[in-house]
């Protein structure tokens, strides 16, 4: 196993790799969905795309999924905005409807934050695989 660190929405392997892996970051790329596709593209068939990071909801969220409130949605892409981190409640949804994995996994939770007593943000955690 190794790990390479490249542009995310232009890197292509030698061959198809098992498994592709975001881990706080679709938040920090503009184009986001383009790293999305081209993750995708590097898979090998069975491959895994796993993604988590921080996100707010839409408004209103589908059956099944967490709906954050306005405060929520309003104040945590401002909060991190000073640090170029972008919430966004796209992600989910492309993850969830336009990458069409059938075999996913999503996970809608919260974690503490530093230096902000008693808030916490919330995150998601999204597993996939192509069939």
């Amino acid at each position: 196993m190794y790990l390479v660190a490249a542009d995310a929405t232009t890197y292509r392997p030698a061959r198809p790799v098992d498994c592709v892996y975001f881990s706080y970051s679709l938040t920090m790329i503009p184009n986001w969905r383009a790293a999305l596709d081209n993750a995708l593209a590097m898979l090998r068939p069975g491959g895994t795309l796993g993604s988590v990071d921080f996100y707010v909801s839409e408004p209103r969220s589908g059956p099944g999924l967490v709906r954050h409130g306005r405060l929520t949605r309003w104040f945590w892409p401002r909060w991190f905005a000073h640090a170029g981190v972008h919430p966004n409640p796209a992600h989910l949804r492309y993850l969830r409807l336009r990458l069409r994995l059938s075999d996913h996994e999503l996970l809608e939770r919260r974690t503490a934050v530093p230096y902000l007593p008693g808030l916490s943000v919330p995150y998601y955690l999204y597993v996939g695989r192509l069939p």
